[in-house]
């Protein structure tokens, strides 16, 4: 009798339970929603939250790819045909001048920096500028070789000092080395590096057929804010020279950033706004929204109390 009795109570218990699961039915999905819901709620909502990251300028990787290509063939093309005497004696002044610089020689280095300038003009005017761009496509290739030895730990044979001057002095007086023996950039960042140093040196950084491309100053100014330990006020100039060679860069954003970590609040909190009045949604909005209540925060905490 007990068994029947049990039985029967189980009966009930399942139909209840059924009766009521009747009601709840569906709940589940919609519960699952409202998880969601407020999740995205959550993640959408402005936090004071700091600066971690600093924009970098956008880089075309195939227009990359098509330079090197093209500074490897110049170099081919030098190695295979010699190069004119004065277009050689533009390579060789430029070697001594690098060697002078390193040296510390500040004195025979500004002597030969007049005379590669004059070099430079004397050799394009007499043999064209496809000898030159040769000439600069080979000690770019020998340039990047020399780098590959010293990160290799090889003997030195002067040929980085000669043709990148003070250049390893200077990767690490600005933070561009990732450990003790290896340059924190990439090819193409090495070749932006380079080309850079020698159209300065040479005076033909504006000349046509030598000015660095749009994308080359974006490679090179993408390493530079990647890379360098460096003041605030250069990262500011290298700011404002990104955004004319990369019109949609967020330079206030940037800016704003920059004047976080520097510490000056106030600075950071107006630059963070001017980017939201010009760019009130988009991939930084939340971000500058997060970034302009943090640097409110620091400003008031920072600010003497009247």
């Amino acid at each position: 009798m007990s068994g029947v009795v049990g039985e029967v109570k189980t009966v009930r218990s399942r139909t209840a339970a059924s009766g009521l699961s009747r009601h709840v039915e569906g709940w589940q999905p919609a519960l699952v929603a409202v998880a969601i819901a407020a999740t995205f709620a959550l993640l959408v909502v402005p936090r004071p939250a700091a600066p971690d990251t600093l924009p970098l300028p956008s880089v075309d990787a195939r227009e990359q790819a098509r330079a090197a290509a093209t500074s490897r063939a110049l170099a081919t093309r030098a190695a295979a045909e010699p190069l004119p005497y004065l277009v050689r004696a533009l390579g060789e002044t430029l070697r001594a001048f690098g060697k002078a610089d390193v040296e510390g020689r500040s004195g025979d280095a500004a002597r030969k920096l007049i005379e590669l300038r004059g070099l430079a003009q004397t050799a394009r005017a007499k043999h064209g500028d496809e000898s030159v761009q040769a000439l600069l496509g080979l000690q770019t290739e020998l340039f990047l070789s020399a780098i590959a030895r010293w990160e290799a730990r090889q003997p030195d044979d002067g040929e980085l000092a000669e043709l990148g001057g003070a250049f390893l002095d200077k990767a690490k007086a600005a933070g561009w080395l990732a450990g003790e023996r290896r340059l924190a950039a990439d090819e193409h960042e090495r070749r932006a590096l380079f080309k850079l140093r020698w159209v300065e040196a040479t005076g033909l950084r504006s000349a046509g057929g030598f000015a660095p491309t749009a994308n080359e100053l974006r490679v090179y100014y993408r390493f530079l804010l990647a890379h360098s330990a460096q003041s605030s006020e250069e990262a500011l100039r290298q700011i404002g020279a990104v955004e004319k060679v990369d019109l949609e860069y967020p330079g206030q954003f940037a800016r704003g950033v920059v004047h976080y970590r520097g510490g000056q609040f106030g600075l950071a909190a107006e630059a963070f706004q001017a980017h939201l009045t010009k760019h009130p949604t988009g991939p930084w909005a939340l971000r500058a929204k997060n970034h302009l209540l943090a640097a409110a925060e620091r400003t008031r905490e920072t600010t003497p109390a009247p």
